[in-house]
């Protein structure tokens, strides 16, 4: 689980993130990042930055099942996700991303799978 920035408050202590991103079981030719928490702006380069180090030509399936929230900062990494030439899959979308995509008309920007498993079935077969 990372977070690419250390914070510390006055007393020194580093607070809790309240994000996850982490490499998920991928396929060949297929990548997996797992993302969990809230996806805000904080999360979005941590989010570039894993992107940026998928293989060329690989699909990504972005595993956000464990999302509790996603804002703006976070759909313009997804929006920059899927045009960077990634063949890009959302997993297990939790209603409130699927309420964003709603509201922003970009639901049809997005692949959807009901979970991992069926979209590295949809990529791989």
């Amino acid at each position: 689980m990372t977070g690419l920035y250390e914070r510390r408050d006055a007393r020194g202590i580093e607070p809790r993130r309240a994000y996850t991103i982490a490499d998920g079981a991928s396929a060949p030719g297929v990548s997996v990042v797992v993302l969990g928490g809230e996806l805000d702006l904080a999360a979005a380069p941590v989010l570039r930055e894993r992107v940026d180090a998928v293989g060329a030509g690989d699909a990504l399936v972005l595993d956000v099942a464990h999302a509790t929230f996603v804002d703006s900062a976070m759909l313009r990494e997804l929006l920059q996700t899927r045009s960077r030439s990634h063949r890009l899959v959302l997993a297990g979308s939790p209603p409130q991303l699927l309420r964003l995509l709603e509201l922003t008309r970009t639901t049809d920007l997005f692949e959807l799978a009901p979970d991992v498993e069926a979209a590295l079935r949809r990529l791989t077969g």
